[in-house]
């Protein structure tokens, strides 16, 4: 009788088990078919996203727009002697005595006073520094306002800002020219020499996004002939173990580079009297592409990761000729300009060429996709969000217009 208790007891714990397994086998069944369900919604979620977006710029891309909405209207005070610039959607205003950052609305976010006699003001996105060309104060600010306050104790011949707020400044010494990097807060973070014997007078300088890449354009004598040179300097722990800090550069005999930049996290360029010079490389920028120019440049723009080169039509087409190169070096737009332009805005897919009173917007394939004027005289065309509405701001007024 015990042995039979015994045998019915195994049986009855072999039976929970099994039902315990049952229940755990079904429990992650369902767990994977929940997680497959959520999975391939997800990739339903995306595709569509995809898809969506994809139709929506094939209908801008083929789109021609012939004239513009008026979507809403602001007034706007200003002086005549202050300049407006974009500040990554916003107004900028500056003059001699102040600089503030205006909304769409014609709200003033914030306002900075000083007295300068001539204010240099360089933005990156978010970021803005200004500082007084021969002084030796260079205000930073982001969106909200004055982030920090950097003293040179030298005279100031250029700087420009990184994203993150850092400031490279090119400082007038006795007998040398430095080249400081600074926090956005006026920490001194790298102090250095130059030289016109050794490294040369540096013409241009400018900051990767996060400010820790810096390139620098140096003019110098060589056996009675003017060169120019580039380098590349890494500040972060790639670049601790290079002497100076120096990860990359090129020389380039009869030139003068006034013009280099950052494309995108991981291009460069670099623009000379006779050529336009192109670099890869987030931490180590390499040569890439590089074109010999043989007529002069009249002016040099940049996208985000675009750089437009004009140029006067010679073959009497039109007034001007402007030449897109994406980072890679590839010549992506050539198109005769035939409006006198004030100013040039480089989007991801469109270029738009502009003065006071005319406008002219063409794809990257060349396609016009607008021709007309304006109501008044405008100083300013800032891009929204939206690929056919701009902000456009007069004397008076910040109007948000819309293409139709």
């Amino acid at each position: 009788m015990q042995k039979i208790e015994e045998f019915m007891a195994r049986i009855r714990e072999f039976a929970s088990r099994t039902e315990t397994n049952n229940k755990k086998t079904e429990f992650e069944h369902r767990i994977k078919a929940h997680r497959r369900s959520r999975f391939i919604k997800m990739l339903v979620t995306v595709f569509t996203t995809i898809a969506i977006a994809a139709a929506i710029f094939f209908l801008w891309d083929n789109s021609v727009y012939t004239s513009y909405t008026e979507i809403s209207s602001f007034p706007r005070i200003s002086s005549s002697n202050s300049v407006c610039i974009n500040h990554n959607g916003r107004v900028l205003t500056y003059s001699k005595d102040g600089i503030s950052s205006i909304d769409t609305k014609g709200n003033t976010i914030w306002n900075e006073t000083y007295q300068m006699q001539n204010p240099i003001v360089e933005v990156n996105e978010n970021a803005v520094a200004v500082g007084d060309y021969g002084g030796h104060i260079i205000y930073v600010m982001n969106e909200k306002g004055k982030v920090g306050e950097i003293d040179t104790n030298l005279p100031i011949r250029d700087f420009c800002v990184s994203k993150t707020g850092i400031v490279a400044a090119v400082l007038e010494d006795s007998n040398l020219t430095r080249l400081n990097l600074y926090s956005s807060k006026g920490e001194e973070l790298v102090k250095s020499e130059c030289r016109m014997s050794q490294s040369g007078y540096p013409v241009a300088v400018a900051l990767s996004d996060t400010g820790e890449v810096m390139e620098v354009s140096y003019l110098y004598v060589d056996s009675g002939s003017m060169k120019s040179s580039i380098a590349f300097y890494n500040f972060s722990d790639v670049g601790q173990n290079s002497v100076d800090r120096l990860v990359g550069g090129n020389e380039y005999k009869d030139s003068v580079i006034p013009f280099v930049g950052f494309l995108g996290k991981d291009g460069a360029f670099a623009v000379a009297n006779n050529r336009i010079s192109f670099y890869s490389g987030a931490e180590k920028p390499v040569s890439i592409a590089e074109k010999l120019l043989s007529e002069e440049i009249q002016a040099v723009y940049t996208g985000s990761e675009h750089v437009a080169l004009v140029y006067i039509d010679t073959t009497g087409a039109a007034l001007y000729r402007i030449d897109l190169y994406d980072k890679k070096g590839n010549v992506v737009l050539s198109k005769n300009i035939d409006i006198d332009y004030q100013n040039v805005l480089i989007q991801k897919n469109s270029v738009v060429i502009y003065n006071n009173t005319e406008c002219v917007m063409y794809n990257l394939n060349g396609k016009e996709k607008y021709r007309g004027t304006f109501g008044k005289s405008v100083s300013l065309l800032i891009p929204s969000n939206k690929m056919n509405r701009f902000i456009m701001v007069s004397a008076d007024s910040i109007d948000i217009i819309e293409l139709n």
